[in-house]
């Protein structure tokens, strides 16, 4: 099979684009379309949290999130704030490339660079921070730290 009639999967972002300036949809061989992200949120985090090796549990406690509203969000039986995923991503050290998938399969906005807050988070993303590192640097910044729904004392 020649690969310019089909795509192969688990194409990038930047490939997928390239394709799609195409004079037809793009096509995956044999139907595969794993090259497109899966918009089932608990397939998602069951394989994110495969791959990590973490608990939900150590997760949802590290993203300071509710308990029972942080398994929920993460299964997909609540729909949760773009600052939940982003806390999400921040306990489990995520690169930057995986937090925009999360925000995506979560239909929760990507990042952009060009706005101040979301570059914070880009900086921190890109130096490692955990979610304490993030809101120093919020505070620092004079940004509104994650919303995480519970009140810090």
């Amino acid at each position: 099979m020649e690969q310019d009639q089909g795509i192969p999967p688990r194409l990038d972002t930047q490939a997928m684009m390239s394709h799609l300036k195409g004079d037809t949809f793009p096509t995956f061989p044999d139907g595969d379309i794993s090259g497109f992200l899966d918009p089932d949120i608990r397939d998602f985090f069951d394989e994110l949290f495969l791959k990590a090796q973490l608990s939900r549990s150590a997760v949802i406690r590290d993203a300071n999130i509710s308990r029972t509203y942080g398994y929920q969000i993460m299964d997909g039986t609540r729909i949760g704030k773009r600052d939940y995923y982003l806390a999400i991503a921040f306990a489990m050290r995520l690169d930057l490339t995986t937090t925009q998938r999360m925000l995506a399969v979560t239909s929760s906005g990507a990042l952009h660079a060009l706005i101040k807050r979301d570059a914070a988070i880009i900086f921190a993303i890109n130096h490692g921070y955990d979610n304490l590192q993030l809101y120093e640097l919020f505070i620092q910044l004079e940004l509104p730290p994650l919303d995480t729904g519970v009140e810090s004392a």
